[in-house]
C-alpha cells in the first residue's frame, strides 16, 4: 500500500463508487463518504472483494446540512489522516418546472452541489497548499456548458462548478503551486441520477455510459493533473456544440433530452 489516502463524496454508488475502485486498485487508503452507513458498507464490501487489505474507512455525512464539510474535516483531522486527493463526486438533481418543484429540494441541490463543494475545498486545499502537494478532482456535468430547462438548479450549479474550478486551477498556477486540480464533466450516466431526479424515463436517462468508463477516465485526468476531462466522444460533442451554438439552442436541445421518451 503506498502512504496516500484519497477521500471521494457520493462514494457508495455511481461514479464516486467506481472513483474509489480506481484509487484502491492503486493501494490508495480510501475515505469513502456518504449519507448512508449501510451503503457505505455494501461499497467497502465490493472493494475489498476485488481489492484485498485495503484499508478502507467509512464516514457517513450529510453535505446537505451546512455544518457537515466541516465536522468532516475534524473528523479527518481528530484519525490524523493527511487527505493528499479530494474527489467531490457528490451532487443530486432534480426534474420540473423550477415554478413547481419544491424550494427546500432546491436549495439541498445548491447546498449539496456548490456550498460544501466549495467548503470541502476550502478546507483541504489550505493544507495541500501548506504542503504543496496534493490533488482535487471535481465532478461537474456536460450540463456545465448549457442551460437546462427542467434542471435549471442543477445545471446552473455544474455550471458554478465548471467557473470555480476553472478560477482556482488558474490561482493555483499564480502560486506557483504543485497542487492540480481537474474538472470532470461526463454526459449522461448510468448512475441513481436518474431514478433521484425523477427523470427515469427521459431521453437522457436511456442513453447513458457506464460509471466505471467516466470515473476511470476521469481517474486518469486527474493523475496527469490535466485541467477538464470530458469522457467519451459523447462528452466531447456536448463540449463543441457549446461552443457553436448559442444558449436558445442549447437550452431547446436540452429541454427535448429530459422531456421525450426513448421508444
Amino acid at each position: 500500500m503506498n502512504d496516500q489516502t484519497a477521500l471521494i463524496t457520493g462514494a457508495s454508488s455511481g461514479i464516486g463508487f467506481e472513483l474509489a475502485r480506481c484509487f484502491a486498485r492503486d493501494d490508495y487508503r480510501v475515505v469513502l463518504v456518504a449519507r448512508h452507513l449501510e451503503e457505505l458498507q455494501e461499497a467497502a464490501r465490493l472493494i475489498h472483494q476485488e481489492f484485498e487489505g485495503i484499508d478502507i474507512i467509512l464516514l457517513p455525512f450529510d453535505l446537505s446540512l451546512p455544518e457537515t464539510p466541516r465536522q468532516l474535516y475534524a473528523e479527518t483531522s481528530k484519525r490524523g489522516l493527511q487527505i493528499d486527493v479530494l474527489a467531490n463526486d457528490a451532487g443530486f438533481g432534480e426534474t420540473g418546472y423550477f415554478s413547481d418543484i419544491d424550494i427546500q429540494t432546491e436549495l439541498n441541490i445548491i447546498q449539496v452541489n456548490v456550498t460544501s463543494l466549495v467548503h470541502l475545498t476550502k478546507l483541504y486545499l489550505r493544507d495541500m497548499v501548506e504542503r504543496n502537494s496534493g490533488r482535487i478532482l471535481q465532478v461537474g456535468s456536460i450540463a456545465s456548458f448549457s442551460p437546462s430547462p427542467c434542471q435549471a438548479v442543477y445545471a446552473a450549479t455544474k455550471a458554478f462548478v465548471l467557473s470555480f474550478t476553472e478560477a482556482v486551477q488558474h490561482e493555483l498556477k499564480q502560486k506557483k503551486s504543485s497542487v492540480t486540480m481537474t474538472i470532470l464533466c461526463p454526459p449522461p450516466t448510468d448512475t441513481n441520477f436518474f431514478r433521484t431526479a425523477h427523470a427515469e424515463n427521459t431521453r437522457a436517462a436511456n442513453h447513458t455510459v457506464s460509471a466505471r468508463a467516466v470515473a476511470e477516465e476521469g481517474y486518469d485526468a486527474l493523475m496527469e493533473g490535466t485541467a477538464r476531462s470530458l469522457p467519451t466522444l459523447n462528452a466531447k460533442f456536448n463540449f463543441f456544440s457549446s461552443l457553436l451554438l448559442p444558449d436558445s439552442v442549447l437550452a431547446t436541445l436540452m429541454n427535448t433530452q429530459l422531456h421525450a421518451t426513448s421508444k
